[in-house]
């Protein structure tokens, strides 16, 4: 096999001393002359989505074996952003993530890697040590969990802790069956089942090029994953051959066309944040202009939960990511390399077209623009973003009163007791990547107001971000974040808030001279957190328009 072992450059005494620490592992002659693989999975027993992906990871090193190569994997357990917690540590885990992976990686000389990663921000952080480290790399994501029915009806694991859980307190639904409801909520095995965070970071790393065709939209626990897993396993070892890197992968043309299936898959607006976090490894900058340019060019095609009544196992029998790319074509750049050794039109050659329900056409589209849209104005002056796919025709231009929140929590309870009049602009600022520190997601509100009917009624604002499940007229990632005096920190309550989604604008209506007087009066808040990981981040981070990603130098 041809190709250049990282450890050739070692002293010879090194080389010995490696040998020997590799025998102690059980490897013998011939797993130490192979190709070593790196296998880093996301495997833990700590959530539902990642119990299985120790099989997945099995089948990726049985496929490494098979084609030659000795694999040697590694762990990162994932974390889960529905399970109760300290909410602060999910997208900070990103960075950790990547720079754990890094660390090993370079640590143990490995020739090229396997990236098995599930759930929210760990998708991103795997695709970001990828693109740091640029060896020669597959990624298989861990796929999603199936559901379960109660009385003929799929559940959505992520309704019953809202949606279920409210009709029982309110007397829609009967104790007996909520405890059904609770029994079946939650297969397990793979991310939750709806286009939220998890499963657009899955679409966007297979649009990317970065996976098999096919990959993002299987189920965790279906065999077909494991066969994917194996052929990637087998795969690698052909992209360390030819020495086929991700840095020549991941161009901006890769880029460009993962934002348009972003936008026509209505993808969590996190996919923003994340897709600039790993183009930020590369040294490029994906501009609020370049995602509007793309949103507006690219529609709205695919409507899986929660833009549309399907769920992903729907996306899945209708063609998966390759159909949804197939009916994009002429839109798509599509002389970009990939994983499978050929550019993307050898790729969509093969793949079905969409099935005209769940996959609509570009000339009878579900919406003529992508799901997500980037605002600008004196409110948010490098940009803030909304899921445009998830707002209320009725609220696409609305003023109103901001009303101001500390945290979440009071908003939620303000909402709860009938103290927001329809039309305000409900505020919760400091929730930024250096303010919060971590810029947990904001979802409580939003539930919330959609249980009681508001969701288009009134606006909520934030520098934090939200699920991607979100629904209504919700604006987050306000850029500058108001915990570096960004123009959201100056907002008082009654203000006028003017949100303008047709013409990309949040502008706050005061006159200069009294923002002026403002500034001069506004003090930076002290730290929240000023110990441990949580200080560091805070300290550290970047822009929320460079991926909120940690700073270099």
């Amino acid at each position: 096999m041809s190709y250049r072992k990282k450890d050739a450059d070692l002293p010879e005494f090194a080389k010995v001393e490696r040998d020997e620490m590799l025998r102690g592992t059980g490897l013998g002659e011939e797993g130490i002359r192979r190709p070593q693989i790196g296998v880093v999975s996301s495997w833990g027993e700590v959530n539902p989505g990642s119990v299985h992906i120790d099989r997945i990871s099995r089948a990726v090193k049985d496929g490494v074996w098979a084609a030659g190569g000795t694999p040697r994997e590694f762990v990162i357990s994932s974390i889960c952003t529905s399970m109760a917690g300290h909410d602060n540590y999910h997208l900070p885990h990103r960075d950790l993530v990547a720079s754990y992976i890094e660390t090993v990686a370079m640590t143990n000389l490995f020739d090229a890697m396997v990236f098995v990663p599930v759930c929210d921000d760990v998708v991103p952080g795997h695709l970001m040590a990828l693109a740091r480290i640029d060896l020669p790399s597959i990624v298989v994501t861990g796929g999603y969990m199936s559901v379960n029915r109660h009385h003929g009806k799929p559940i959505d694991p992520l309704k019953v802790a809202n949606k279920h859980f409210n009709d029982l307190k309110e007397g829609r639904t009967t104790p007996r069956d909520f405890e059904e409801i609770k029994e079946r909520g939650c297969r397990g095995t793979g991310a939750c089942p709806v286009m939220g965070t998890a499963n657009t970071m899955s679409s966007m790393t297979e649009a990317l090029g970065l996976s098999l065709p096919g990959t993002a939209a299987t189920p965790g626990a279906d065999s077909r994953l494991q066969r994917i897993a194996f052929a990637a396993g087998q795969r690698v070892l052909d992209l360390l051959v030819d020495d086929v890197r991700p840095s020549q992968i991941l161009t901006e043309e890769a880029f460009r066309n993962a934002i348009r299936v972003l936008m026509a898959t209505g993808g969590s607006t996190n996919g923003v944040l994340h897709l600039q976090s790993i183009a930020s490894e590369l040294d490029m900058d994906l501009s609020p202009s370049m995602f509007n340019e793309v949103s507006r060019s690219t529609p709205f095609i695919c409507g899986i939960s929660p833009n549309g009544a399907g769920l992903m196992q729907d996306l899945d029998e209708a063609g998966g990511i390759p159909a949804v790319m197939k009916e994009l074509e002429e839109v798509l750049d599509t002389e970009v390399m990939t994983v499978t050794g050929q550019p993307l039109s050898e790729t969509l050659k093969e793949s079905p077209s969409g099935d005209g329900k769940i996959i609509k056409t570009m000339s009878d589209p579900l919406a003529k623009e992508g799901g997500l849209l980037f605002l600008e104005g004196s409110l948010a002056p490098d940009g803030a973003l909304v899921k445009r796919s998830a707002v209320p025709k009725s609220m696409f231009k609305h003023e109103g009163p901001a009303r101001l929140f500390e945290t979440e929590d009071d908003a939620s309870n303000a909402l709860m007791a009938g103290e927001i009049a329809e039309g305000s602009v409900v505020i919760v600022r400091g929730m930024g990547p250096a303010g919060d520190p971590g810029m947990r997601l904001l979802q409580r509100f939003l539930w919330m107001s959609a249980a009681k009917g508001m969701s288009d009624k009134i606006a909520f604002l934030t520098d934090g971000r939200f699920s991607g499940t979100n629904m209504g007229c919700a604006v987050a990632h306000i850029s500058p974040e108001s915990a570096v005096g960004g123009p959201l920190a100056l907002v008082e309550d009654g203000d006028t808030v003017s949100i303008d989604v047709e013409n990309a604008k949040l502008d706050l209506l005061v006159d200069e001279v009294e923002m002026e007087r403002r500034r001069q009066s506004w003090q930076v808040p002290e730290p929240r957190i000023k110990k441990g990981y949580l200080s560091i981040y805070s300290r550290n981070v970047n822009k929320t328009s460079r991926g909120a990603s940690l700073k270099y130098g």
